[in-house]
């Protein structure tokens, strides 16, 4: 995992214009984080957070597949995917 600071292409910022999401550069996004699952793969920039994000992730206990886009199965239930989880 890989932490850079100003504007970064790509990712998911949606939810940053209804307000739910703190704009990224401020808050909880003030940096912008990157994951890779080996050496020589792609870097894939992880998504934004929304505050029910935060308090969800830390509401479970769950051990990392290695596929980011994996969906999580654990109870309580969690929505959302593994890149989300990491960044929480």
């Amino acid at each position: 995992m890989a932490e850079g600071g100003g504007e970064a292409e790509g990712g998911e910022e949606g939810g940053a214009a209804d307000g739910t999401i703190e704009p990224r550069g401020s808050g909880v996004n003030k940096f912008v984080y990157w994951a890779i699952n080996n050496p020589m793969g792609e870097w894939s920039i992880l998504p934004d957070l929304k505050p029910s994000d935060i308090i969800n992730a830390r509401s479970i206990k769950y051990m990392f597949s290695g596929n980011l886009d994996n969906k999580i199965y654990t109870n309580p239930f969690y929505f959302a995917t593994e890149k989300t989880y990491l960044r929480a």
